[in-house]
């Protein structure tokens, strides 16, 4: 009779460690709808598109800025995400960058402008891809 009861906390133990608990409902961190909740942030910057089409002009929401396409500095598009970064930096907020590249531009082109989005003042890291073609 011993040994069964020592058998039974064992397997008792054994179900106690390896079981998970499941949460309760109020530990879940969530807002329900209509609950009011404060803004983290009152401004929210739209993401900045910058396209790079298949002559290697740069074009930032659909203006062309860039055209000169034997230098690898970017200087207008430089200029335009400085002042975008230090806009979206005051309001508190990442700024935030699509890039659309045309398969037919050059890969050195694209790389120029991820190179302008890295330098010192701009510094811009949230980054998406767009315009691919899939393959």
């Amino acid at each position: 009779m011993s040994p069964l009861i020592d058998v039974s906390f064992l397997l008792l133990i054994y179900f106690l460690v390896t079981s998970t608990l499941e949460p309760r409902e109020s530990d879940l961190a969530m807002t329900l709808p209509g609950v009011p909740t404060t803004p983290t942030r009152v401004f929210d910057f739209d993401p900045m598109k910058i396209e790079v089409n298949g002559s290697g002009e740069i074009l930032v929401e659909g203006e062309v800025l860039d055209t000169n396409t034997s230098s690898r500095e970017l200087p207008l598009l430089l200029d335009r995400l400085k002042t975008y970064a230090d806009s979206a930096r005051l309001t508190s907020t990442q700024p935030r960058v699509i890039i659309a590249a045309d398969d037919a531009s050059k890969g050195q082109r694209f790389v120029d402008v991820l190179n302008t989005l890295a330098t010192r003042g701009v510094e811009i890291s949230e980054v998406s891809l767009e315009g691919f073609a899939p393959e």
